[in-house]
């Protein structure tokens, strides 16, 4: 079964899946390797891995692309790639559907964000669209995906400043053009989860953030609420920067990592998560030479 296929099947398959957020090929394999069934692209980690900078719109369709294929073709399981707001209007979406596509995702989460973005889990005044404009941009996605199995997942950021109830007759309007699946973010609370499993008619999914009632919730529960995909978005990103942290203090502050090593992965298990041995495979295969030029038998 293809990545798409199996995407959609975990949708609709009537459990939970949880879903870590990664950014980049090795954060990827870190996670199929750990035995996830699928990943979700952090646009706050490409922001981050690719530029240093915040998650306010600066990574380009361009980059997003480049690196939605390595991650797709880093992994076997489904990858779902966070598209923003499309990069600009319905117009613009057009492209990036065919972008993504090529790439070789599964699916893209499409926001209803005024330019410039922002984070949506973040505790600021988040501005969106007019509905009208945003089921644009999901018209303008559907139309122009040529796989009926690359899934669209109308993601909404309106609970912030328009309230929960507006946020789902959002998504729901979506979900009747042809979306796949909705993401409402900012819905924590069990009665406003309700209201979600009450108006929208698809599978859903939440962002378990770090914080909120559902942060303490195991994936079970979540399930009960009626969610189909469970992302963490911070997990793997925080993780990685609070342990490079503690190591390079301690590097910096012991003259050595001596104190950490048994911390770190070693290099016989980052070889293994590489793949090493099976480009060794292919070089004994199909490496007949040294790269030299022939020269005429004299």
């Amino acid at each position: 079964m293809n990545a798409r296929k199996r995407l959609k099947e975990l949708l609709h398959d009537g459990t939970v899946t949880q879903v870590p957020s990664i950014f980049d090929g090795l954060s990827a394999r870190l996670a199929q390797d750990a035995g996830f069934q699928a990943v979700s692209v952090t646009g706050n980690g490409v922001a981050a891995s690719l530029l240093g900078k915040p998650d306010i719109g600066l990574v380009t369709l361009t980059e997003s692309a480049q690196v939605a294929h390595n991650i797709a073709t880093a992994v076997d399981i489904p990858v779902i790639f966070d598209a923003d707001t499309g990069y600009g209007t319905a117009v613009n979406v057009t492209r990036t559907v065919v972008e993504l596509e090529g790439a070789g995702v599964a699916g893209i989460k499409l926001e209803d964000q005024v330019t410039p973005k922002r984070c949506g889990v973040l505790d600021v005044p988040i501005p969106v669209v007019s509905e009208r404009e945003y089921l644009g941009k999901i018209e303008a996605a559907l139309w122009a995906r040529e796989d009926d199995d690359f899934v669209i997942i109308a993601r909404t950021d309106a609970t912030n400043t328009l309230g929960v109830k507006a946020a789902a007759r959002r998504a729901q309007a979506a979900i009747e053009l042809g979306a796949d699946s909705a993401l409402v973010v900012g819905v924590r609370d069990p009665e406003d989860v309700k209201i979600l499993m009450d108006t929208i008619d698809a599978p859903l999914l939440t962002l378990v953030e770090e914080k909120g009632p559902m942060a303490t919730m195991g994936v079970a529960e979540i399930g009960e609420l009626g969610f189909s995909l469970a992302l963490y978005p911070g997990v793997v990103r925080y993780s990685m920067v609070g342990a490079a942290r503690r190591a390079l203090a301690t590097l910096r502050d012991e003259g050595q990592s001596t104190s950490v090593r048994h911390l770190m992965a070693t290099p016989a298990e980052w070889n293994a998560l590489m793949g090493l041995d099976s480009y060794f495979e292919i070089e004994d295969r199909f490496v007949r030479g040294n790269g030299l030029a022939e020269t005429p038998e004299g």
